[in-house]
């Protein structure tokens, strides 16, 4: 069976081809999903070629990547493939380009550029997405072709083998077949009125007396026993398996055994042709395509220190250039943090550098469409070594990864993050992201007026520096009149979305933004110190100095027990009123 359609799907040539198609004016790329392909056990080769000179790009990625950057984008997908007649394809109208440049992108596995570009894919493997599109920006597919070709070798000789097996299976499965039907035992004639009949009933009726006599005697010949009748029933011993029948054996007998013995080997070889005529062939042949949804992680095994390396690197370029391009890297609130460190920096004649990592490793749960997020844990060499866990977000294929917070934290305290064969890590138990909710507000409640009962570890780090600060500019000696803290968490992003589970429990961020309130004494003169000043907003006279403080964290859950961890917080503004 399977003979006949390899046969008529591929013919006898060793490569079969769809026709050629060429892309509709205008269209940007051509995209194919390599699942749509309904073949299996060899490979495909994909091929474009353009009459105009432009050179082309093809590249090959995830159908989470691809579907993400070409959104809205004018496109023409390949939705069939039928060898050797055509790739069934439609034009979907859009936006004339991408957001970005297409060759930029870091999630293309394989890419190549040239007027004529042809990729070759595994039919058998995980399949994934093919994008042909122009190289250079502003330009479309005009004047391009596109063609499928699939490798079809040995399809005739082992269609011919099948073929041959298959008519001697039959011949012999035939042969046998009659043999055992004209070796059936044929029912008996009716009695006539001059045949003799068995009175005694011993099996040997429709025989004369004379030949049943004398197998009689040939039964009993060489016994001592008493010379038998003539027409007494004979006497014979019980046959072994390995000896042939005696030749006093009654016909019945040996006609079953060698009638079972035919029966049986015919319909080993009629089983033996039936498989045969149903086993997998070890080339192309049809499959019905299993298109299921994409999915991936936010960060691949292996690239965990590419992003961190160029996070740091343009990090250290952005702050020697005063935060210019700050947020092609950052987003709020981190960027609050950072932008407020530089003018503070600037301010003290201060120079800030990127942290330098020794050791990183990065891991989020896996995605069917962005925005993605992950975190990246990055430890520090040193005397005192700390990790920095960082949380950073996706929001589309067209932009780059952007850190949303970080914190730094003892490296002895660090969680250990599980991920499996693809680099997912498992989004934390549900019951964690709740109690998130509860720790912004514990950590809050802390920070204003020092009382937490149910997360530990708010007496050390950065929240025991930010009560230490509060306490003194509380001090009777400092002069002020009045201080107070109005502490809350941080809402304009959500932290307790994005949580995974570690080998301790579970892993989550927060930050929470407090605002100090000084009051100076009117025949006081007010001196800020430079941090304050670095961040002051407005020149307005007056006695009360608002400060806008942040206090970003991680919190850790092992077991039951609940921890907060943060070694430092920021000064964002200040103002007066």
């Amino acid at each position: 069976m399977l003979v006949g359609s390899a046969l008529s799907v591929v013919g006898t040539d060793e490569v079969t081809e769809t026709e050629a198609f060429e892309v509709s004016d205008g269209s940007y790329a051509v995209v194919l999903d390599q699942a749509v392909v309904p073949y299996s056990g060899t490979d495909v080769t994909i091929e474009a070629r353009n009459s105009q000179g432009k050179e082309l790009f093809l590249g090959t990625a995830n159908g989470v990547d691809t579907d993400s950057f070409l959104d809205g984008v004018s496109q023409v997908q390949i939705s069939d493939v039928d060898f050797p007649d055509q790739a069934t394809h439609r034009s979907l109208p859009g936006d004339p380009a991408p957001a970005a440049d297409i060759a930029g992108r870091d999630w293309w596995t394989s890419r190549e550029t040239g007027q004529s570009v042809a990729k070759t894919f595994d039919l058998d493997a995980d399949p994934q997405m093919l994008v042909i599109a122009p190289a250079a920006e502003g330009e479309n597919l005009d004047g391009t072709t596109v063609q499928l070709k699939m490798r079809v070798e040995g399809v005739l000789a082992l269609s011919l083998i099948g073929l041959a097996v298959a008519i001697i299976f039959a011949g012999f499965s035939a042969y046998f077949f009659l043999r055992w039907w004209n070796a059936r035992i044929r029912p008996r004639k009716k009695k006539g009125p001059g045949t003799p009949s068995d009175e005694a009933g011993d099996g040997t009726r429709g025989r004369t007396k004379t030949t049943m006599t004398d197998r009689a005697k040939a039964a009993v010949k060489g016994r001592s026993k008493p010379e038998s009748k003539a027409d007494a029933e004979p006497e014979t011993q019980p046959a072994t398996d390995a000896a042939p029948p005696t030749e006093g054996e009654p016909p019945r007998r040996r006609s079953r055994r060698g009638a079972r013995t035919r029966a049986a080997t015919a319909l080993t070889l009629t089983t033996g042709l039936a498989l045969s005529g149903c086993a997998a062939l070890p080339v192309a042949q049809p499959h019905t395509p299993n298109v299921t949804p994409y999915e991936r992680t936010a960060v691949r095994p292996g690239e965990a220190g590419d992003f961190m390396t160029a996070y740091t690197e343009s990090l250290d370029k952005i702050l020697a250039d005063k935060g210019e391009g700050l947020e092609s890297i950052q987003g709020a609130p981190l960027i609050d943090r950072t932008r407020a460190q530089i003018q503070i920096a600037e301010k003290t004649k201060q120079k800030l550098r990127a942290p330098n990592f020794t050791e990183v490793v990065a891991g989020g749960p896996s995605f069917e469409q962005y925005p993605m997020w992950f975190y990246a844990l990055g430890t520090t060499d040193g005397d005192e070594k700390l990790t920095q866990v960082q949380l950073a977000t996706r929001e589309s294929a067209s932009t780059q990864p952007i850190v949303r917070s970080a914190v730094f934290i003892p490296a002895d305290q660090a969680p250990t993050l599980l991920a499996d064969a693809n680099g997912a890590v498992e989004v934390a138990p549900k019951a964690f992201s709740e109690s998130m909710t509860t720790s912004a507000d514990e950590v809050a409640s802390y920070l204003a007026d020092g009382k937490a009962d149910k997360v530990k570890g708010l007496d050390q780090g950065g929240f025991k520096s930010f009560r230490d600060y509060l306490g003194g500019l509380r001090d009777k000696d400092s002069g002020f009149d009045e201080v107070n803290a109005e502490c809350k968490p941080y809402t304009e992003f959500d932290f307790a979305s994005m949580t995974l589970t570690t080998e301790q429990g579970a892993l989550g961020m927060g930050e929470v933004r407090c605002t100090l309130t000084i009051k100076v004494p009117e025949d006081y003169s007010l001196d800020l110190g430079d941090t304050i000043e670095a961040v002051k907003t407005n020149d307005k006279d007056g006695n009360t100095v608002k400060v806008d403080t942040a206090q970003p964290y991680v919190i850790m859950q092992n077991g039951e027990e609940l921890t907060a961890v943060a070694s430092d917080w920021d000064i964002l503004s200040s103002r007066i009123e």
